[in-house]
């Protein structure tokens, strides 16, 4: 009886120091699944301001990423830090476009892939994208993961700081919700 009291105690120490893991939608399944955004870090009504870091293989790039949703569309542009505009987008379920586009990112491929990152940074909740619809989602220890097909995933982290990572192209894009409060 001695052992199996040890046992039982010595499991549930074990089970309780566990890492939580937890599936928070079904796969595939339409109007399932929990939001990534909350209501803290994206406004659907107002304008959005982030600090953005966009790593890439060979460069850090810093500006700030302003969005706000206009005719069920996310529209934003992306300023550098010297407050060179680098190009703005229009964002929806079906696609997503850049205009208005600085010349060292003005090539085709390049604004493909940028174009395929915001939508899904901004499309992942929306019912109508099916990337969202078909990605994993999970909670691991208070950082909520997004993961489609391992290509891409968006991460959550306690503390409102949001990263995306494009694995194919080793692309890496870090916001960082701008407050009122926010001094520099």
């Amino acid at each position: 009886m001695r052992y199996f009291l040890l046992g039982s105690l010595f499991l549930c120490l074990f089970a309780a120091c566990a890492p939580s893991k937890n599936v928070v939608g079904a796969k595939g399944v339409k109007g399932t699944h929990t939001p990534f955004w909350t209501m803290e870090l994206r406004d659907t009504t107002l304008k959005n301001d982030f600090r953005l870091l966009l790593s890439t293989p060979k460069a850090d790039i810093t500006g700030i990423f302003i969005v706000k949703k206009i005719n069920n569309a996310w529209r934003g542009t992306i300023i550098n830090e010297f407050g060179i505009k680098v190009f703005d987008f229009v964002s929806t379920s079906k696609k997503c476009e850049l205009m208005n586009v600085i010349s060292f990112v003005d090539k085709g491929y390049i604004k493909k892939v940028i174009a395929s990152d915001i939508q899904f940074i901004m499309e992942i909740d929306n019912p109508d994208y099916n990337h969202g619809i078909q990605s994993n989602r999970e909670l691991i220890s208070d950082t909520f993961t997004v993961n489609f097909r391992n290509k891409k995933e968006i991460k959550r982290f306690p503390d409102g700081e949001i990263k995306y990572k494009n694995k194919k192209r080793a692309l890496n894009y870090t916001l960082h919700k701008i407050t009122t409060n926010d001094t520099d």
